[in-house]
């Protein structure tokens, strides 16, 4: 009966260690990402430049450009007919933002300002953002303009070039215009290294995007003035054309 007894006991006890065993497998260990140090941290300077400064009005702007001009021979001219050129191009910067992952962590670091930047300007500074280090995953960086008509979000001056014709341009952006773009892994081990953040704004594809009645206009003593409201329902496809004409590249020496 004894010898039952402590075969039983010994059984038991076996079977505790193998639970326990399992049971610390089973279990997650610490995470071994070190917490973010706010205090050791390094800047990247952001700058941005526009790329096709010189562009081709797509087919459809013919019509838009005869009615408010009322030269009916824009309307028949040939695909191709109006080229553009920008004399000027401001932009009322009000945030950047850089988004990244970092492990288990979504985090998002950013700069808020007001001021005009000169996007004719090679490159234009935009300022700079503090990161800690940290290696950050699935980057997109955000650069958000934002006006009003008095103050506007964008600001383009040039002049259209039709049949050897010189036609003075301005174009007005309002509203809110948040541009993003994906860039690659960013690795932050020595703070003490300054990063460069470039970014580039393709002013082509803004301008190939303007279809029929995504503006308002005006022409007068020979100029041409075309006002977009950017948030109004009839300028989602210029909405996007922005949002999608940004690019981004991280580097450091």
């Amino acid at each position: 009966m004894k010898t039952g007894i402590l075969q039983f006991c010994g059984a038991v006890g076996i079977a505790t260690i193998l639970l326990s065993s399992c049971s610390n497998k089973d279990m997650a260990g610490p995470d071994p990402q070190q917490p973010i140090d706010n205090s050791d941290v390094a800047s990247v300077n952001y700058e941005i430049s526009t790329v096709n400064q010189t562009s081709t009005l797509s087919p459809d702007a013919s019509g838009r450009l005869s009615a408010l001009t009322g030269d009916a021979a824009m309307a028949k001219a040939a695909p191709g007919g109006f080229d553009i050129t920008w004399d000027t191009a401001t932009a009322r910067l009000r945030e950047i933002r850089f988004d990244a992952k970092r492990g288990k962590d979504e985090l998002e670091f950013k700069l808020k300002t007001d001021r005009q930047i000169d996007l004719k300007k090679v490159p234009a500074v935009l300022g700079a953002i503090k990161i800690p280090k940290g290696t950050y995953q699935q980057v997109k960086v955000y650069a958000r303009v934002e006006g009003d008509k008095k103050d506007p979000a964008v600001r383009l001056k040039g002049f259209i070039t039709w049949e050897s014709k010189k036609i003075p341009v301005e174009i007005l952006l309002s509203g809110r215009i948040e541009l993003m773009a994906k860039g690659k892994d960013v690795v932050v081990t020595d703070t003490k290294i300054d990063w460069k953040g470039s970014l580039k704004i393709s002013m082509d594809l803004i301008l190939t995007k303007l279809q029929i009645g995504d503006f308002t206009g005006s022409f007068s003593s020979g100029k041409l003035q075309i006002s977009i409201d950017v948030n109004g329902n009839l300028h989602n496809k210029v909405v996007d054309a922005l949002e999608n004409s940004m690019s981004v590249e991280h580097t450091h020496d």
